[in-house]
């Protein structure tokens, strides 16, 4: 499987490898031993590449995202005769509770204890959810009870953690705000430069700094070349998806739609 998949990579970024190996050896596995094997919390780039070689290895796949609305997904794969249990996810849902009389916490202030606090991988933990005065985490179902024992403080904030049920997730509110550029090239830096309407020297900086991801990825080469459908997140500005090409100008741009990802 993995040398016929050899192939596969010039579909791929180089720096997708990594994951398309670990993909290979949880299908291998599953072929093994006829037994489902479930991932870690995978973002949506994850989940496109894998599901395609799920597809081409001829085995089943279950999504969490769809049967919960969130942007990242646990991937069961499984045998065919396998029929899906839910719980087989092993997705528990944590909700966090604090005054917000004088606090108001951030997606990033949440982000930044659980990674730097905790220790733990971003691939232990799915989307991070808000809502006034409390904010949901899902998690592994394994990991739960570890983040309610060691999470009492987000900064300066008290803060208390309890498991709910998965049927109280909040709603994942998203909204996307177009607008059409025009660039001379695919480039990455063309594109940022023409999205934030910044200088390339500016646009520069950003990329030195490593501020710039595709895909969720560190993007370190602005010459690096996009394509419909890729997302950027740049530290201090947001999130941006290249959600069209319209053609091309008079002068021979390339016209772009793009769009501002914001969650509300």
């Amino acid at each position: 499987m993995v040398n016929n998949g050899r192939a596969i990579y010039q579909h791929f970024r180089p720096d997708e490898q990594v994951f398309i190996e670990k993909s290979f050896d949880l299908i291998e596995q599953v072929k093994a031993t006829y037994a489902f094997r479930v991932t870690e919390f995978l973002n949506p780039r994850q989940v496109s590449i894998l599901s395609s070689l799920i597809n081409q290895a001829g085995l089943s796949a279950y999504f969490s995202t769809d049967y919960y609305d969130t942007e990242y997904a646990k991937v069961l794969v499984a045998p065919d005769y396998y029929t899906l249990d839910l719980n087989d996810f092993g997705i528990s849902l944590l909700e966090l509770s604090y005054n917000p009389k004088f606090n108001h916490l951030t997606h990033r202030q949440i982000m930044g204890t659980l990674i730097n606090q905790l220790g733990v991988k971003r691939s232990i933990f799915g989307d991070i959810l808000l809502a006034e005065g409390k904010a949901q985490i899902l998690v592994e179902s394994s990991m739960a009870s570890y983040f309610v024992q060691n999470i009492t403080k987000i900064g300066k904030v008290t803060v208390a953690l309890k498991e709910v049920e998965l049927n109280h997730l909040l709603p994942l509110l998203v909204h996307r705000q177009s607008q059409e550029i025009l660039v001379a090239s695919w480039r990455a830096d063309a594109i940022v430069s023409e999205t934030l309407s910044l200088s390339r020297s500016n646009v520069t900086k950003l990329f030195d700094k490593e501020w710039v991801k595709l895909n969720y990825a560190s993007l370190g080469k602005s010459s690096q070349e996009l394509e419909v459908g890729d997302l950027l997140s740049i530290r201090g500005y947001g999130r941006y998806q290249i959600a069209q090409q319209k053609g091309y100008s008079k002068s021979g741009k390339i016209k772009l739609t793009i769009e501002k990802i914001t969650e509300l």
